[in-house]
């Protein structure tokens, strides 16, 4: 298995979709967690080519894509090919793009506003711009009719569906998930977000935690702290905190992450923030998909 370095660069934050190492880190894809880093990374590929060789490296075909070429909600679910032994189905959500002004405004937009499942009940409320993205974007509609579609065509034919996410695309798979509590599906559903900001009120995480959420935190990254538990938001999920080495902590203390974020920011302004090309601040730089992958599969030098 390769090590993959800390990565501080501006390009694997801001472009991550450029990256032509996508599966090529020798990580256990049979780990769920490892899987769906990867496949929340590989998201921000913005060629659909791109994404079925690159599918293709990890024993995956692509079943169905929206939003490639066009602004927007961009989401791909990919299947293990035929005659393997442990078939599986993941849904993953690309995160913000820089250069996408409908990211943009999802993220932008603090308020909240009515959420329900998929039988018409209520989940409290949740960031009205990351509802929008999946119900009302502005080249495909409601996105989240047409994935839950899809997604009960192939449900006989798979144990495990797996949704996933970064940053943004965290966000829209946590409602994907909320949507789909009460439905058929359920009982499959597994969802793993990285680098997620926070999503809906205090009602809407605790409906959630019927749902089998992994939401992995890595040390100093912002994104993860907005918008801001003062504005009624809380997280949801089982947390697993990505310390400053990039070993995973399943149970750790408020004071302790305090603790280790002192210490990474400090030492990040030491070794990084000086170099050209690179990041200024660990709060930016920890958000990046490869230093989640790099943390998840605890993989990284």
């Amino acid at each position: 298995m390769n090590k993959i370095p800390y990565d501080a660069s501006r390009k694997s934050l801001y472009k991550p979709g450029e990256a032509g190492d996508f599966f090529l880190f020798g990580i256990d894809l049979t780990n769920d967690a490892n899987l769906c880093a990867e496949m929340s990374r590989l998201a921000y590929v913005k060629e659909e080519h791109q994404l079925k060789a690159y599918l293709e490296r990890a024993g995956f075909e692509l079943y169905w894509s929206i939003g490639y070429g066009k602004k927007g909600t961009q989401v791909f679910i990919a299947k293990t090919k035929q005659n393997t032994d442990s078939p599986k189905l993941v849904a993953a959500f690309r995160g913000t793009e820089g250069d996408d002004s409908s990211d943009l405004l999802a993220d932008a937009i603090l308020l909240k506003t009515p959420w329900f499942d998929a039988l018409g009940n209520p989940s409290g409320e949740v960031h009205t711009g990351f509802a929008n993205a999946l119900l009302a974007d502005s080249s495909n509609g409601n996105i989240l009719e047409k994935l839950n579609s899809r997604l009960n065509d192939l449900a006989g034919q798979f144990h495990d569906i797996l949704l996933t996410g970064h940053s943004l695309g965290a966000a829209l798979a946590t409602l994907t998930a909320d949507y789909l509590k009460q439905s058929p599906l359920a009982n499959n559903i597994h969802l793993y977000t990285f680098g997620s900001p926070l999503v809906g009120d205090s009602v809407f995480s605790e409906l959630m935690s019927d749902v089998k959420h992994e939401r992995y935190v890595n040390c100093c990254d912002l994104v993860t702290r907005i918008p801001p538990e003062s504005l009624g938001y809380r997280h949801t999920g089982v947390l697993h905190y990505i310390i400053r080495d990039g070993r995973v902590i399943d149970s750790i203390t408020e004071d302790d992450i305090a603790k280790d974020r002192l210490a990474a920011a400090a030492a990040y302004v030491a070794d990084y923030s000086y170099r050209l090309g690179t990041v200024w601040v660990r709060d930016l730089a920890d958000h990046s998909p490869v230093n989640y992958l790099s943390g998840v599969a605890e993989i990284r030098s």
